[in-house]
């Protein structure tokens, strides 16, 4: 259970991803316009699965803050997912080239962090791909 100091500030931050989104012209940003602030927070998990431990979702997000507009966009997908095979393979590959827009937007090409960026975007985004079509299906 949450406080209402915890549930406001979740609003604030979720309300900053939404806008970096927009500001970095991610990919399937719209689907945010269809949700409230208050909304969003309540379907936002940060970087992982529902099926993850708290802590381990917390870590992978401390770990990649720069994912966390592409993550949101993510876990609004997931949430009004369609079941089918063609909604997942889409929604993964999404994931994989916005977070490669928020790499090229968050950091210069000769910066290596980019890089590192665009490299943790693919990975979360195959992580998904092998281990979420259970939960795609079944939301």
């Amino acid at each position: 259970m949450s406080t209402i100091a915890e549930d406001y500030a979740k609003e604030a931050h979720v309300a900053s991803l939404r806008a970096l989104a927009n500001e970095w012209e991610l990919e399937g940003r719209e689907i945010l316009d269809a949700f409230t602030t208050q909304g969003l927070a309540g379907i936002y998990n940060g970087l992982g699965s529902d099926g993850m431990p708290a802590w381990l979702r917390s870590a992978a997000t401390y770990l990649s803050p720069d994912l966390e507009p592409v993550a949101l966009i993510h876990d609004v997908e997931w949430h009004l997912s369609d079941g089918s095979r063609e909604g997942f393979t889409a929604s993964n590959e999404r994931f994989r080239r916005n977070g490669c827009r928020a790499a090229k937007a968050r950091f210069g090409w000769a910066d290596p962090r980019r890089y590192l960026l665009m490299h943790r975007a693919r990975r979360f985004a195959n992580y998904c791909r092998l281990f979420g079509w259970s939960a795609w299906k079944s939301v």
